[in-house]
């Protein structure tokens, strides 16, 4: 296998006699496929951001999962504890999104004075503690999350350690006279309910005639219990709740790598782009240095032209998908609300 290996890395790669100095990498067959490749990768990205995100529900399935992972990310680093998911809070910042999409507005406080907290009650969501956070106007997960923590208030939602819980709706509409994406993030701590307790009453017990001894019964003789040999069956194993507990949490860290590069082509393709260039200029500099008097021009003008293609979608892609991700500069994301016990 190691040899195989290393036959094709020295055919492809270097320069020698058995490839007439020719490396395969370089050659028209080659430099033609990874074209192929590089326009589809092109072709993928483009749709995924033109109509993926804006024209399907794709960002409000996968979207929620990423951010929620990248929050409790950041939270780890300022030794914050972890946030879980609640349903209702999920619901609640999709109501939320959902009407800034409808009514084509981005603001803590919705035009007819609708403040955060109103999500909250309309799932009945009893909190101690609350926040939200709102962000427009983005191709990549992570554009969200640094510009939350670029923002103090936003910032310091995402640290708070008294927050337990977190809800993320996602919606698309237009904003400004283009089509978007619209994120709402609540925070919450539930509200401690003291159980109401009915009024203790004193129990009547009556008086009862003390019972007859009975005789003594005679016991009889014990009997010795066989042991029972336990079953075994062959080529059968259960997993400890220990085992099973650490292949959740490995399907989990797959699931949201997973998402997380689809809600981020831009990085995905960055990181493409990027591999295929340094194999290219890696090949180009074999080319140069080894038998530097057995030079082809064009097997040299191929890696060029390739090399100027990948460098130049990546930079096009980069201003592209590049947006100014907005947040309310309002401090009201950063109020958080008490509850006083009734």
């Amino acid at each position: 296998m190691m040899k195989r290996l290393h036959k094709w890395l020295k055919t492809y790669f270097i320069p020698h006699e058995e490839n007439e100095y020719k490396p395969h990498f370089l050659r028209h067959r080659s430099v033609l496929m990874i074209f192929f490749v590089v326009i589809i990768i092109e072709l993928g990205f483009l749709v995924q951001v033109f109509l993926v995100f804006d024209k399907t529900k794709f960002l409000a399935a996968v979207l929620p999962g990423v951010l929620t992972s990248l929050t409790n990310e950041e939270r780890a680093e300022n030794n914050a504890p972890p946030l879980v998911q609640n349903d209702l809070l999920t619901r609640a910042a999709q109501l939320k999104a959902e009407d800034m999409a409808t009514r084509q507005y981005f603001a803590h406080t919705s035009p007819d004075g609708k403040s955060p907290w109103y999500w909250f009650n309309q799932v009945n969501y009893r909190y101690s503690l609350a926040g939200e956070n709102l962000a427009v106007n983005f191709f990549e997960s992570e554009d969200v999350a640094r510009a939350w923590m670029n923002s103090p208030t936003h910032r310091a939602n995402i640290v708070k350690k008294d927050y337990t819980e977190i809800g993320i709706g996602v919606a698309n509409g237009i904003f400004e006279g283009r089509n978007t994406v619209f994120v709402a993030q609540l925070f919450g701590k539930p509200a401690i309910v003291a159980p109401t307790e009915a009024p203790k009453k004193t129990p009547v017990v009556p008086s009862q005639p003390t019972p007859a001894i009975p005789p003594p019964v005679a016991t009889p003789p014990t009997v010795a219990t066989p042991t029972p040999i336990a079953t075994q069956i062959l080529g059968e194993e259960v997993d400890s709740p220990t085992t099973v507990k650490e292949n959740t949490a490995k399907k989990s860290t797959i699931v949201l790598s997973v998402e997380k590069a689809l809600t981020s082509p831009r990085q995905s393709v960055a990181y493409a782009y990027g591999g295929m260039a340094l194999l290219i200029i890696l090949s180009l500099l074999l080319a140069f240095f080894i038998k530097f008097e057995i030079q082809h021009p064009l097997i040299i003008l191929r890696g060029v032209a390739l090399f100027s293609v990948v460098i130049l979608l990546l930079f096009a892609n980069i201003k592209m998908s590049h947006l100014e991700t907005r947040v309310p500069t309002s401090d009201i994301t950063g109020n958080v609300i008490e509850i006083l016990s009734p």
